[in-house]
């Protein structure tokens, strides 16, 4: 029942100020199979810890609601 409740609930969680700018690297990034998104400069646009960003990142992917990528920090 739990699990239920925290895939309801998690996609409401993402942060969406974080996934928009990862998006705007993603984008910039030379396409490749996995483009690279660099978390510092991710941190600074954004304002957020660089662990923050790699999460929301992360848990966003999960959720298919992020292209995969790679991530340097």
């Amino acid at each position: 029942m739990f699990n239920l409740i925290e895939k309801t609930i998690q996609p409401l969680q993402l942060n969406y100020k974080i996934l928009e700018a990862a998006y705007e690297l993603y984008l910039k990034a030379p396409q490749s199979d996995y483009p690279e998104i660099n978390l510092q400069e991710l941190s600074r646009k954004t304002g957020a810890s660089i662990l923050e960003c790699r999460n929301a990142i992360v848990s966003a992917n999960e959720l298919r609601r992020f292209p995969n990528c790679a991530l340097c920090a």
